[in-house]
């Protein structure tokens, strides 16, 4: 009571737990010592003992709550120990039966609230991971709508500057040699559209294929020669992989070089030694553990959410994590001997 009088009296300001426990301490005293004079264990409002007990499970940690009912519980023997000298027997059999079912009910009572606190704490951390979840697919529905707008954009002068290189050709002749590596450039921007267009296409009606492990690793070692060829890069690819299959789209190629271009540009700023990449099978997996000199600031954000930060907003971490986890993959980061390890994980195809 005196608790939730205080509460309402200092109403816009919130008790600390300190405060709080102090409070119930003095409830729990005052009760105590009303009902020791006034019946006992034969007092009919004894149960109004429970009501501190109730209220510290609720409102205060978990080892304040347990040491409100032990000294709860400890007070209520104390008057069994006060009553006992001048009480019949059959008396003081009663109070010991009150007394063993006030301790049971308190155990019990603080065991279901707890029971119910923790229930309470997971569905809010579930709703919480939801919340993030969401803001991080409008995050990225946001950056895929920018990147699909500014293809379309681009497709047409780019069309328009391949027809006009085309009619320089023709008309100048012999033909320079930057006219021809111009032209040239322009063809691979024309096929990158291209994929892409393709890319977004095979996104929008969700399709699959079934890649070869040992191919999508052979893969991702030619597109880092050509996205990172002044970085040293050590691979180590298992052979059994050339007997396994992942189930993905176009997207994964992408998802999984950005995460090696991520750990090439953080080793070069730090380091001249080699990145170290293995891909392998483990665990009826599909692995790549990425090893890069680096520190460990929010790792356990990193691929959670855009964060702001010198080297950027860590967006392509973000893209590369839901795109794995579409196929059912994983993506994590831990610190270990002075190295960032990436560990990528995906299921293989039945």
């Amino acid at each position: 009571m005196i608790l939730l009088i205080c509460m309402a009296v200092f109403r816009k300001r919130r008790l600390t737990v300190i405060w709080m426990f102090a409070l119930l301490l003095l409830e729990i005293v005052a009760l105590n010592l009303l009902i020791a004079f006034n019946g006992a264990a034969s007092n009919p409002f004894s149960a109004v003992l429970l009501i501190p007990v109730v209220m510290a499970c609720v409102w205060l940690p978990h080892s304040a709550a347990v040491a409100v009912v032990g000294l709860s519980i400890a007070a209520q023997w104390t008057q069994w120990q006060f009553t006992q000298f001048d009480a019949s027997h059959a008396m003081l059999a009663h109070a010991q039966g009150m007394l063993l079912g006030f301790t049971i009910t308190s155990v019990l009572i603080m065991t279901v609230v707890f029971y119910l606190r923790h229930r309470l704490n997971q569905q809010e951390h579930q709703l919480q991971a939801l919340r993030e979840k969401q803001l991080r697919n409008e995050q990225l529905l946001a950056i895929g709508t920018a990147a699909a707008q500014l293809t379309h954009e681009l497709a047409t002068p780019t069309q328009a500057a391949q027809w006009l290189l085309e009619e320089a050709l023709e008309k100048t002749q012999p033909t320079p040699d930057w006219l021809n590596d111009l032209s040239q450039q322009f063809s691979r921007i024309q096929n990158k559209l291209e994929h892409w267009r393709h890319v977004t296409d095979d996104v929008r009606h969700q399709r699959t294929v079934s890649i070869n492990a040992l191919a999508l690793a052979t893969e991702i070692q030619h597109v880092m020669q050509l996205a990172r060829p002044e970085v040293a890069i050590s691979w180590r690819v298992e052979r059994q992989l050339e007997s396994v299959n992942i189930n993905a789209d176009r997207t994964l190629l992408p998802a999984l070089s950005n995460v090696i271009v991520n750990a090439c540009d953080a080793q070069k700023q730090i380091s001249d030694a080699p990145v170290v990449v293995s891909i392998m099978t483990q665990q009826n997996g599909f692995c790549i553990e990425v090893r890069n000199a680096g520190h460990s600031d929010n790792l356990n954000q990193l691929g959670q959410r855009l964060m702001q930060s010198d080297e950027g907003h860590g967006a392509g971490a973000v893209i590369s994590n839901a795109t794995l986890e579409k196929f059912g993959g994983t993506l994590r980061w831990t610190h270990a001997n002075n190295e960032v390890v990436t560990w990528i994980t995906l299921p293989l195809s039945s």
